[in-house]
């Protein structure tokens, strides 16, 4: 009983302390479309989930058919935003990563012969890149085990107890 008490009150704690940050925030990308600019582009504007904006985040695109080299390295300014021109002549998907923290958005934008297909732009999804999280996820999942196991031999210990 005396190393029971004391192995609730650790497993609580992790609990506690785990799964919030876990769960903290993810990434988003935005797109403006400028139509009447003088030449092709988007602007983007990478953001967590938060509203807080991805300030200098590492942008890798990547030029349809080559994921392995990438056609531009850049980062967002103060306020997340990055400025996309491809080069027209390369028609397909281009692939543009935002990554910081840890966090991580990426947009696929197909161009064709009339430019960018802007009706099909599409989100590869928000990815949660760190490795502690997945580690914070299993320290919580085996903190609401050992405390629900915990409750289950204190229930019995006090309903045999005379």
């Amino acid at each position: 009983m005396k190393t029971l008490i004391p192995g609730l009150l650790l497993s609580g704690s992790l609990l506690a302390s785990s799964a919030p940050a876990a769960l903290a925030h993810a990434a988003q990308t935005d797109y403006f479309v400028d139509l009447f600019a003088e030449e092709l582009q988007l602007e983007f504007t990478a953001s967590f989930s938060t509203g807080e904006p991805m300030a200098d985040a590492e942008v890798i695109v990547y030029a349809p058919g080559d994921r392995e080299t990438p056609w531009e390295e850049a980062t967002t300014d103060e306020a997340g935003q990055f400025t996309f021109k491809p080069d027209e002549t390369l028609v397909g998907d281009w692939r543009i990563e935002f990554e910081r923290d840890g966090h991580q958005d990426i947009r696929i934008v197909p161009i064709d012969a009339r430019g960018i297909d802007y009706q099909n732009i599409s989100d590869v999804g928000d990815t949660e890149m760190h490795e502690l999280a997945h580690l914070r996820m299993g320290l919580a999942a085996l903190s609401v085990t050992s405390l629900a196991i915990g409750v289950i031999v204190l229930q019995r210990r006090s309903s045999q107890q005379p």
